[in-house]
């Protein structure tokens, strides 16, 4: 899978967002983001895979696995008030069957597995 056609996938997702509307047919999302956040994650072997730990050496930072660091999608969308719930999209990883939410992943975390192109472009 390669980081351009990634990129043209969130790319697409983001003009979607941004052409829906609420009930009174103004524009559901902000433009500019409120907040652009930056979260410090730490390779380590040790945490499992798709797990996150606070990280004791660096403070608001996390430890995550080497594997779960590469799958993680490098631009994520928080929508409405309900945050990641909005966009939320479970799929069961068709090679070891564990559920991921896909707005979240590149590939499977614990697994390595590619996701399918029918799961992966919405």
């Amino acid at each position: 899978m390669s980081n351009k056609k990634d990129s043209n996938q969130t790319e697409d997702f983001y003009r979607k967002l941004m052409k829906a509307t609420n009930a009174v047919g103004a524009p559901h999302f902000n433009s500019e983001p409120e907040q652009a956040v930056k979260v410090n994650i730490r390779p380590d072997k040790s945490v499992g895979p798709a797990m996150f730990k606070p990280d004791p050496l660096l403070p608001g930072g996390f430890k995550a696995h080497p594997t779960t660091i590469k799958a993680m999608r490098k631009d994520i969308f928080v929508g409405g008030q309900d945050g990641f719930i909005d966009l939320e999209k479970l799929v069961d990883c068709l090679s070891c069957k564990k559920e991921i939410d896909l707005q979240f992943w590149k590939f499977c975390p614990y697994c390595e597995a590619q996701l399918p192109p029918q799961i992966d472009k919405n």
